[in-house]
């Protein structure tokens, strides 16, 4: 058996961990476009900041999982011959394929764009150019206020750069993070000398022979800079598997075992569009411990298991802004009616909770994050509180209280 794996990231690496568990002798190649050895995408922003640090996986996925790999872009896929199409002009046949793309990242359509000193925060290739650009610069613009936009701003500011975000929403780290968590991350990046602007976005990069001078803003004011970081999110990874008929939306659609709508290719990771654990609606998800669960289920049905994956959850994120530990988990303004929140502000710590009925549905955990693994898992797997929901909303559950009161 042949298993082709299209994409050498989390999703595809958790996939051949499984293929090569449940189908010894199998063949398995993962094609990937990056030449780099494999490595942890969330820790990019570190590849900028830091000289000496390897955010590689320390283990050889191609020795530790058998895998051979295929470095070549794929233009396409022929279902009736079962082959994947390079660029290259050569062909590579399969008899179960995953497709596990991920996403990359939207560059919009801004005057100036194009051109030295503007990059976007994907790949390692994106980090390791930042990082050269970085050298005789004074100023930098994060065109967006998420993740990872707010992650690059640090790292740029640790550089010793100007740094202004600039994020079209009303707040940054939008659908990340409520209103009051946004304001209290906004004030700890504020002092600590990044500028901050919302409500507003760039409308052109002012370029004087070739290099970036400034940027100027839709609210007709501008800023100066050096260099720009585009962040304003991500797309799946799509657009080769259109011909073949695999059936997409904003991603790639699969059923509750991870297969596509073609028999024997399966999806999984940023690429498909799946089911919100939460808001049971449609959704894609470009949260790194998705992709590596999304991963995992698909290589396992792919030897012949049939599991049935549930969905996961859109908002999932844990990280630190300059020292302050910052959590959030499902669903965290919630509307409609049948919510309950509760919210502890205090002055080292932001905490709220979200719950419907006898169930966590969201969370945001700021500063004091203690036990916030328990509390994600209980708002995924939709466990009921029953006599434990007092001591939930207090923020003093613990795993032992799970144990304690467990069915006999």
């Amino acid at each position: 058996m042949h298993h082709v794996i299209i994409g050498g990231s989390i999703a595809g690496i958790s996939a051949a961990k499984e293929i090569q568990r449940g189908d010894v002798g199998a063949k398995i190649t993962v094609v990937s476009e990056e030449k780099t050895r494999m490595y942890y995408r969330p820790m990019l922003p570190f590849v900028i900041e830091k000289d000496e640090i390897d955010i590689t996986f320390v283990d050889d996925p191609a020795e530790r999982f058998a895998t051979k790999n295929v470095f070549e872009k794929v233009t396409g896929i022929d279902v009736s011959s079962k082959e994947v199409r390079f660029s290259s002009g050569t062909k590579l046949g399969f008899d179960k394929l995953l497709i596990a793309t991920g996403s990359g990242a939207i560059i919009p359509d801004i005057p100036g764009l194009g051109g030295d000193d503007v990059f976007p925060l994907r790949t390692m290739e994106n980090a390791l150019e930042i990082k050269s650009s970085v050298k005789g610069k004074r100023s930098a613009v994060v065109m967006g206020g998420g993740f990872v936009g707010t992650k690059a701003a640090i790292a740029l500011k640790h550089l010793g750069l100007k740094v202004t975000i600039i994020e079209k929403m009303e707040q940054i780290l939008p659908q990340r993070l409520d209103r009051r968590g946004a304001g209290i991350v906004s004030d700890v990046m504020r002092a600590a000398g990044i500028e901050i602007i919302v409500n507003d976005s760039i409308s052109e990069i002012i370029r004087d022979s070739g290099a970036v001078k400034s940027v100027r803003l839709s609210s007709g004011g501008s800023r100066g800079a050096d260099m720009v970081i585009v962040a304003v999110g991500t797309k799946p990874n799509v657009e080769v598997f259109k011909d073949p008929g695999i059936k997409f939306d904003r991603g790639i659609l699969i059923n509750e075992f991870l297969q596509t709508n073609i028999p024997d290719i399966y999806a999984a990771g940023d690429v498909v569009e799946y089911v919100d654990l939460i808001t049971g609606l449609p959704s894609v998800s470009a949260l790194w411990t998705n992709a590596e669960e999304m991963g995992r289920f698909a290589g396992k049905n792919m030897t012949g298991d049939n599991i049935k994956y549930r969905g996961f959850l859109s908002v999932m994120n844990a990280t630190d802004i300059f020292n302050i530990a910052v959590t959030s988990a499902g669903l965290i303004e919630p509307e409609g009616k049948g919510y309950e929140i509760f919210v502890q502000d205090n002055i080292n710590s932001y905490r709220k909770l979200v719950l419907k009925g006898d169930s966590l549905a969201g969370m945001v955990f700021i500063g004091d994050v203690s036990n916030a693994g328990i509390y994600t898992n209980l708002i995924k797997n939709r466990i009921p509180l029953g006599s434990l929901k007092e001591e939930a909303i207090k923020g003093g559950l613990e795993y032992i209280d799970f144990v304690m009161n467990a069915p006999v």
